[in-house]
């Protein structure tokens, strides 16, 4: 059973989970893997004029959007695309880069007029590593992490800006196993600096997020697992102008986990959010192959 379990920690812990052995959290030393996502989130935000999304990839990275709301409501659908590449550097040190690709459509009621746009292309270029602090014995496991957005796109006013290492992402995971059921818990916190947009300059809000989740092993290739997770996001600013408060949100998630082989494993996830201004429902599915 345990070796199932452990499969959603990394992918937990970097982003949203799926199972794996126990010594395979970590891609093993000098060993590849190879993850394709692909995530699909429906947002619908009312009243305001303008305000900036955060919506975690099947990946873990955390991406920024842009929606000019209106003054009545606005509905979201936004796809996501991921590609992910993890090493083994040794037992314990995993490196990772991660391209993700978008597909956005928005659509926008203002008083008795409506306006709808849509938009695709290049999101963001991510580099990271995962160590693994302490081994699970009598007392639980603790990996340690970050990633960095190495190049980020961003579309402001029908435009598309370019920014690099303007988003760190730090994160922390522990778990602890009594098969067959796996307790975990991740923290993790981002880092947005301030990006320029032409003559524009935007300070999207800091991330604060903790999620205890619990894995279930229902036989040796199948895995379930339900949690909750509490975000908080700090203030977003236009040329220094607050255009966004902070606030506050508490996500329901829960998934399944798959292992079609030795090599290749498949995980589903869904979340759902809300807040006093949006609602926000994801589904997300990711591919992994070991070679």
């Amino acid at each position: 059973m345990k070796r199932l379990l452990i499969a959603s920690l990394l992918l937990s812990l970097t982003a949203n989970a799926k199972a794996v052995k126990v010594d395979e959290v970590l891609t093993d030393a000098h060993k590849f893997k190879l993850e394709f996502g692909l995530n699909y989130s429906n947002i619908q935000s009312q009243s305001g004029v303008f305000s900036m999304q955060s919506i975690q990839t099947s990946n873990g990275d955390f991406v920024t959007l842009p929606i000019y709301m209106g003054d009545k409501k606005s509905i979201e659908d936004y796809v996501n695309y991921s590609l992910t590449l993890r090493y083994g550097f040794s037992k314990k040190l995993e490196l990772f880069s991660s391209v993700n690709l978008y597909y956005t459509k928005t659509s926008v009621s203002v008083a008795n007029s409506f306006r709808d746009s849509s938009s695709s292309g290049l999101n963001s270029i991510n580099l990271g590593a995962t160590y693994q602090i302490k081994d699970e014995d009598t007392k639980p496991s603790l990996l340690i992490g970050f990633s960095a957005t190495a190049l980020e796109k961003t579309k402001f006013n029908d435009k598309s800006y370019s920014n690099s290492f303007k988003t760190l992402r730090v994160y922390a995971t522990s778990y602890y196993t009594v098969d067959p059921v796996v307790f975990l818990l991740n923290t993790s916190y981002s880092i947005n600096f301030s990006k320029k947009l032409g003559d524009n300059r935007l300070k999207g809000g800091n991330i604060f997020s903790i999620s205890p989740q619990i894995y279930f092993a229902v036989n040796p290739y199948t895995s379930l697992n339900w949690g909750v997770r509490y975000t908080h996001k700090s203030k977003v600013k236009l040329n220094s102008q607050v255009i966004e408060d902070s606030s506050s949100s508490v996500t329901f998630l829960m998934g399944a986990s798959y292992e079609l082989s030795n090599s290749i494993m498949l995980n589903i996830d869904a979340q759902y959010s809300k807040t006093n201004s949006n609602t926000q429902s994801s589904i997300s599915t990711t591919i992994s192959y070991k070679f």
